[in-house]
């Protein structure tokens, strides 16, 4: 849990699923309560064997939870949200999730 009411928050992931996905383009999605979807705040790139260091702003007053979703940006998503949802492609990962008002 984070111990958050708002500011930012910065989060370090570490992203490797063994050497036949090493330099493999993958997207981290943050993910807050939406109303049909969870709202995505921040869409980051990265590739697979990279720690990748970001930070998010984040209030307690928009919602209880935060998660991180990780996809493969080259595939599509078999049970997709809301057309253009970022969400909307191959999900691979989830983390979180982490927010405590």
């Amino acid at each position: 849990m984070l111990n958050v009411t708002s500011g930012d928050v910065r989060f370090l992931l570490d992203l490797d699923r063994g050497p036949a996905w090493d330099g493999k383009p993958l997207r981290i999605q943050v993910l807050r309560p939406g109303t049909s979807a969870p709202t995505v705040v921040d869409v980051i790139d990265t590739v697979n064997g990279r720690v990748t260091d970001f930070t998010v702003p984040l209030d307690a007053a928009d919602g209880d939870c935060v998660m991180l979703r990780v996809s493969d940006p080259s595939l599509a998503n078999g049970t997709p949200g809301p057309a253009g949802h970022p969400c909307n492609d191959f999900g691979v990962a989830y983390t979180g999730p982490w927010l405590r008002p």
